[in-house]
């Protein structure tokens, strides 16, 4: 029998025609139809118990009503008592009000379940609490997918490993207790090199997606317990040691760990390299972290397999971290850009081509021109992944024009710093060409004067490799830097870019006018073409054009165009009005 209290009043039906025998009918049956779980407790019991289940409700629980009724309530949370929700639901019981709580509730067959449990009081004719009806429903599949979310974000969902902010936690605990105990500690940055051909998105290679995972395992093996291994993303790791003999043992984990994972470093490139820094109390985490990554960074570039960083530079280190991470984020953003400054040539006042320029489209500095990135990028460890992405966006629009314009014309593009120094920089040309059908004739890279300058004459072996693909080679800011005639004679340059200092004065600058006269006439003889940069006047122009100059660049012809402003002239190419 359900109290009469707990029956609805008259003005809770559309009619109140209805005996009260009908409506306490028609309430249970609305309460065996509801698809949530459904109990009424008696409030006067000092253990409210239930006196009343529904049919959902032995669906959700699997009791039926002869095992619940009679019962306190509590037999749903069995020995799982510590819930922050059970104190709330008691205050509102005390105080005689509705409540809602999420609390963790198990089954018959002991299963857990997470249910959202909704309270009401129903009171009698007095207005005392009589008993209260509570609402359940089942959760868990919300439950289990946000705790799913929570884990993905503080452990990587492969490797199980902490990742970076719960590393950075639990570097700030050891940092404490190295302050505390003055055991020493020490800071591992395991770079594996950037994944091959990554662009941004979250997904590697196949080579990479499979030895990512061995490395981890391998590494998880390695680390003893008293260590901390984490997946800071999907090409470092971080561990963390504490030890009365750091220095020493550093050293010989990272030793270690690079035997460890030699052979499975397909599908990254540049090999793992480690950086290590000691804990400092006074130094942030996170600062400890950027010192550690820029150490591993300095490794790479010095083709070391571990660099270990002294306390005292630990603070200036961030500053390099910082900017190298500026061109893994222009990367991932699609930040990088083109430039096309056109060329004409003075013989026949005709589009001879355009020179390809790197731009960055700096969030906080605006436009970033090649001049002011190229002692930046060399210092980058991504400059590989910067300079193979400037020759295949290159490629790409070279081969879109061909198609869509009949685009005949040269693309000359400026090596980046040390490009020419990677062992798949040949490589890279080859399936340039292949990729994108390109004539090989259509493409020239400029080598900078002082790159050549500085090199010995026996690295010179990419340029002949390059001249055998069919591609020319420029020699960019001829004049700026030292090179030797026997050089010029013996090298297969096609052509010489003369520095803009020997143009800015013309025609009035007699030594200008003779300097450029003396080159055009060299060559003449050796059978390469001479272009002026920085042309920007028309007095310019028309002096260079009566030296017999091949071909200019500058304001006098056009600024550097956008992709789309160069594809107008590239179709429709017009003759200067002088």
């Amino acid at each position: 029998m359900i109290a009469r209290p707990m029956v609805p009043t008259a003005d809770q039906f559309a009619t109140d025609e209805l005996s009260l025998t009908d409506r306490s009918r028609f309430w249970l049956a609305a309460l065996e139809a509801s698809g949530q779980g459904v109990a009424i407790a008696d409030a006067t019991h000092p253990d409210l118990i239930l006196t009343y289940v529904n049919s959902a409700f032995k669906k959700l629980t699997g009791y039926n009503a002869a095992e619940a009724l009679g019962k306190s309530c509590r037999f749903l949370q069995g020995s799982d008592r510590a819930q922050p929700g059970i104190t709330t639901l008691r205050q509102a019981i005390r105080n005689g009000q509705a409540c809602e709580v999420v609390l963790r509730n198990y089954r018959k067959d002991g299963s857990l379940f997470w249910n959202q449990l909704t309270i009401a009081p129903i009171t009698d004719g007095q207005g005392k609490v009589s008993h209260y009806v509570a609402l359940q429903r089942d959760i868990t599949a919300f439950k289990e997918q946000e705790q799913a979310l929570q884990r993905q974000g503080i452990y990587d969902e492969h490797s199980g490993l902490p990742k970076r902010q719960l590393f950075l936690d639990r570097l700030n605990q050891a940092l404490a207790w190295s302050q505390f105990s003055g055991v020493p500690g020490a800071l591992l940055l395991i770079d594996l090199g950037l994944p091959a051909h990554l662009d941004g998105s979250p997904s590697l290679s196949p080579d990479a997606e499979e030895n990512l995972e061995i490395i981890a395992n391998r590494l998880q093996a390695y680390v003893r317990p008293h260590e901390t291994l984490a997946h800071l993303n999907h090409h470092q790791f971080g561990l963390l040691l504490l030890d009365p003999d750091v220095q020493l043992r550093a050293e010989e984990r990272a030793h270690g760990i690079q035997t460890l994972i030699r052979d499975r470093l397909a599908g990254f490139e540049g090999g793992a390299h480690i950086g290590i820094v000691p804990l400092t109390p006074e130094t942030p985490a996170t600062v400890l972290l950027q010192a550690a990554e820029a150490a591993a960074m300095t490794a790479r570039s010095q083709q070391q397999g571990h660099l270990s960083l002294e306390a005292s530079a630990i603070v200036a280190a961030p500053e390099q971290y910082s900017r190298d991470r500026d061109w893994q984020q222009a990367i991932a953003a699609g930040e990088l850009t083109l430039a096309l400054q056109p060329q004409m040539g003075l013989r026949n006042r005709q589009l001879r081509g355009f020179e390809v320029q790197l731009r960055w489209q700096h969030p906080q500095q605006g436009t970033l021109l090649a001049s002011q990135l190229m002692e930046h990028l060399e210092q980058s460890q991504h400059r590989e992944t910067v300079g193979r992405w400037f020759l295949d966006q290159a490629g790409q629009l070279l081969s879109q024009w061909r198609n869509s314009a009949q685009f005949s014309g040269l693309f000359a593009l400026s090596l980046l710093p040390q490009q020419w120094k990677s062992p798949s920089f040949i490589h890279d040309l080859r399936s340039l060409l292949e990729t994108y059908q390109i004539p090989p004739e259509q493409l020239e890279l400029d080598l900078p004067a002082q790159s050549l300058a500085e090199s010995a004459a026996e690295s010179w072996d990419w340029v002949y490799a390059v001249r055998d693909l069919g591609i020319g080679i420029g020699l960019a800011d001829f004049g700026s830097r030292s090179i030797g005639l026997y050089d010029l004679r013996n090298l297969p340059l096609t052509t010489l870019k003369l520095e803009r200092r020997f143009v800015r004065g013309l025609p009035d600058d007699a030594n200008d006018r003779a300097i450029v006269r003396g080159v055009v006439a060299m060559s003449q003889a050796l059978k390469v073409r001479i272009v002026a940069r920085g042309v920007d006047t028309v007095d310019q122009a028309k002096f260079l054009a009566r030296a017999e100059c091949d071909a200019m660049q500058g304001l006098a012809y056009s600024a550097p165009l956008t992709i789309e402003e160069a594809l107008q002239v590239a179709r429709s190419p017009q003759a200067p009005a002088w």
